[in-house]
């Protein structure tokens, strides 16, 4: 039963996915506002009329197709700057690992915050920021292992051979860094959806009336003692996306 319950978890939120997906989250009816959940509104309406539901199912298109494109990007980015770190060594590679310490430090959340007030708000502006500082992480990892890997016997004898740097990586390092930065990349799904959502709750993402998850908790908070279910359907979607993604199995075992 413990192993099922994240199955079943998952199965609920396709469902209620497929069912939002399917009204229009724009849709305001005057006479349906703040309406508490029913069998006509699932999860109710917001002060608008709205369906919650609707609204909650393509947010989740964009709160997380926001983060999973930055995390897609960072990766790319990451990997390819800490693979030629570390393949390639020496002092230069040095200065580069000082300055992906120093970049490190920087919170994310700071950075998206400075970017969407200087060029405004918009999910071309949040993916930026945070790819700006999500690819350091990536490189770190990617650095370290390629640095590694560089000196073993069997990608010595791959350059002893006369196999060229493209072949070596493309037939040896890249299956040996992807496992990782998979993992990597899974256990920051969590915390790169939270700095979406914060983002939105700032007004700092998609702009209104577009749904977003963040941007709903912010509309929310007016209503709490009236419409409660306004601020629970996004803060229970944000937690069992995190409960879900701590349950996928790891290259650990886990």
């Amino acid at each position: 039963m413990r192993r099922a319950w994240p199955g079943l978890l998952g199965a609920v939120l396709l469902v209620l996915l497929v069912l939002g997906l399917t009204g229009d989250p724009l849709a305001t009816d005057t006479r349906d506002v703040l309406r508490p959940p029913s069998t006509g509104h699932l999860l109710g309406t917001d002060e608008l009329g709205r369906d919650v539901l609707a609204r909650l199912a393509h947010g989740a298109l964009a709160t997380l197709g926001t983060a999973g494109a930055a995390l897609a990007v960072s990766a790319v980015v990451g990997l390819a700057v800490g693979a030629a770190t570390g393949w390639r060594g020496g002092r230069g590679a040095a200065v580069g690992r000082a300055l992906v310490d120093v970049a490190a430090a920087v919170p994310p959340l700071l950075v998206a915050l400075v970017a969407g007030l200087v060029a405004g708000p918009g999910r071309t502006t949040l993916l930026l920021a945070m790819v700006a500082v999500g690819w350091l992480p990536f490189a770190r990892q990617a650095d370290a292992l390629t640095a590694a890997l560089r000196t073993r016997q069997w990608v010595l004898a791959h350059r002893a051979l006369g196999a060229g740097t493209a072949r070596i990586w493309t037939r040896s390092l890249l299956p040996e860094l992807l496992p990782t930065a998979g993992s990597l990349a899974l256990l920051r799904v969590p915390a790169l959806v939270n700095t979406v959502a914060a983002l939105g709750f700032l007004g700092l993402g998609t702009p209104p009336p577009a749904p977003e998850w963040g941007a709903m908790i912010a509309a929310s908070v007016d209503h709490l003692g009236a419409a409660p279910w306004l601020l629970a359907a996004p803060v229970v979607a944000l937690v069992a996306v995190q409960t879900l993604v701590s349950a996928l199995p790891r290259d650990d075992g886990s």
